[in-house]
């Protein structure tokens, strides 16, 4: 006992400056990552723009219950398959959209790329730099995802497919919406209260990037939320796409707004047939008063602009 109250002071003394710390650094590259995909897709033609395939993507951060909507979005639509991080290990999704962080400004220069010579005979000209046109590297990118998981999805007679996404930024969430341009996405958020209990129920950490970003703390997962929600409600408009609050889960009116987006019946989450058991028990738990002082500091502004 006395250790835990330990902690949780050593907690009070030194994790506002390292929220503040992370939630001022981990806002820019989302910045960044605008601009860079503006500066490619200006290198792209309106013709490789067009894309017909529409998965879904479900993005949410860490205990928000994205599993209870991967399940709702299931229930009705048997044609429907959404995979759960598939190889996060690998960051496959985190590797491809980083890719694009190489154009900045008017940089690679035209003349680089290959549609820009001047010549076709190229032993007589300058070839230290000779690069794929964009339009290449953006229809390699939709070819992996489209690759694996849409032939899999054929095999087992799956017509929608989707990807669940729980270690997201916005700018992976931007990176799809440019791969796909007519996918559906669907953003979750949840009530950082809500979420801490239910971390403190798994007790497991996470790492936000293999393998060297471990998230183990409470510290450290307090300021995960302000992270992420933080680039959902200011930048989910870049994608125009629907945020979803976990709250509205069980309200008639969240309900049909999900299932009109979708186009397809959504169940509420109080009538799914597979109840999500660890609820009941996560009500059964309070935060102590310090952790919430503590929660409350490390959420700050972020947890009033998302409405709690």
């Amino acid at each position: 006992m006395l250790a835990k109250h330990l902690n949780a002071l050593i907690r009070a003394i030194f994790c506002p400056i390292g929220a503040c710390k992370l939630t001022s650094h981990s806002l820019r590259p989302a910045i960044d990552f605008k601009s860079c995909l503006k500066t490619a897709l200006a290198r792209v033609s309106p013709e490789t723009r067009e894309y017909d395939q529409k998965p879904i993507l479900l993005s949410a951060s860490w205990r928000l219950g994205s599993m209870l909507v991967q399940s709702m979005l299931m229930e009705h639509k048997q044609s429907a398959i959404i995979w759960s991080e598939p190889l996060d290990h690998c960051k496959i999704h985190e590797c491809i959209a980083n890719q694009l962080r190489a154009f900045i400004s008017r940089r690679p220069f035209e003349r680089f790329f290959f549609s820009k010579r001047q010549q076709r005979n190229l032993s007589a000209e300058w070839v230290p730099s000779l690069y794929l046109d964009v339009d290449f590297l953006l229809n390699a990118h939709r070819g992996f995802f489209g690759r694996p998981f849409g032939e899999f999805d054929r095999a087992i007679d799956r017509s929608n497919c989707g990807i669940k996404e729980a270690r997201p930024t916005i700018d992976r969430v931007m990176h799809f919406r440019v791969r796909h341009p007519r996918c559906k996405i669907v953003i979750l958020y949840r009530n950082p209260y809500d979420a801490d209990l239910s971390r403190r129920h798994v007790k497991a950490g996470k790492f936000r990037r293999r393998s060297d970003d471990w998230v183990k703390t409470a510290d450290a997962d307090d300021q995960h939320w302000p992270e992420t929600t933080h680039s959902f409600i200011k930048g989910h408009e870049r994608v125009n796409d629907p945020l979803i609050r976990y709250e509205d889960l069980d309200n008639p009116v969240g309900i049909d707004r999900l299932s009109d987006y979708l186009a397809w019946p959504v169940s509420r989450s109080s009538i799914l047939r597979r109840r999500d058991l660890a609820k009941k028990q996560e009500r059964s738990v309070t935060l102590a008063r310090l952790d919430k002082a503590i929660l409350d500091f490390a959420t700050g502004r972020t947890r009033k602009d998302a409405g709690y």
